[in-house]
């Protein structure tokens, strides 16, 4: 009931949107109606994918950069109390700071090729995965932590048992936060210096007045995006079942 509902107000909106576009004869260059925009998508739909596959690579990079790094920062700030107070507001206030204001640096740096948009990519997804993975790593009641040592756990074990598998579900949750900020890292980075990806794709196409085909890319990311959420979501019906707000 609840789909229905939803794809019959999706479809309402592009009927409204369709016939007030014709109705205003507006220009396709300001706003095209879903109908130009869909035939653009499938016409051009090979170059999207090849310029979403150069996306799609720098994004799921620096996706795995933060989740690895974002996990060993989780991992020192648990075990080593004191750093807490050190490392917790230098990545506050560095996450404060407008990544992509510190684009234009990064390009200049690195060049024109795929090692701007990675870093753009892992910047942007480090804090949520960093946040997420020293909260699950740590949030534990100590009762169970003294359990799991009063039948002889190794810090080892109990870190294996215990600690990461109450991190996995704020894991999971942080990389679908953390997957859609890592896509805008790589897509600013293609807006700010590049010759391929979508980025590009959707710059080169609003310098031409080609706004179907911006809005045909912005379709393409918002399927990648939803595939990507949808991956993770699968994951979690998988192997996750045992959360207790699955549970419910």
């Amino acid at each position: 009931m609840k789909l229905a509902l939803s794809l019959a107000v999706v479809l309402a909106a592009l009927l409204a949107w369709e016939y007030g576009v014709l109705a205003a004869e507006m220009p396709e260059y300001l706003l095209p109606a879903p109908s130009v925009i869909f035939k653009k998508f499938w016409q051009t739909l090979p170059v999207q994918m090849e310029h979403l596959a150069v996306t799609a690579a720098t994004t799921l990079a620096g996706l795995v950069m933060a989740l690895v790094a974002g996990v060993a920062l989780a991992l020192v700030v648990t075990y080593v109390k004191p750093l807490q107070s050190v490392i917790l507001p230098l990545f506050a206030a560095f996450n404060g700071i407008p990544k992509i204001a510190i684009a234009p640096l990064l390009v200049t740096w690195l060049g024109l090729g795929a090692e701007p948009k990675v870093l753009l990519a892992f910047l942007l997804a480090l804090f949520p995965v960093f946040v997420n993975a020293a909260t699950g790593l740590s949030e534990i009641q100590p009762d169970i932590l003294d359990l799991a040592r009063l039948f002889g756990g190794t810090e080892l074990r109990i870190f294996w048992k215990v600690r990461l598998m109450n991190a996995v579900p704020y894991l999971s949750d942080a990389v679908k936060v953390a997957f859609p900020l890592a896509l805008v890292g790589s897509i600013v980075g293609e807006f700010i210096g590049g010759n391929r990806g979508v980025g590009y794709l959707i710059l080169s196409a609003q310098s031409n007045l080609d706004t179907p085909l911006v809005f045909a890319s912005l379709l393409s990311i918002t399927l990648f995006t939803s595939a990507g959420t949808s991956a993770v979501m699968l994951f979690e019906k998988l192997f996750l079942e045992w959360r207790p707000s699955r549970q419910r």
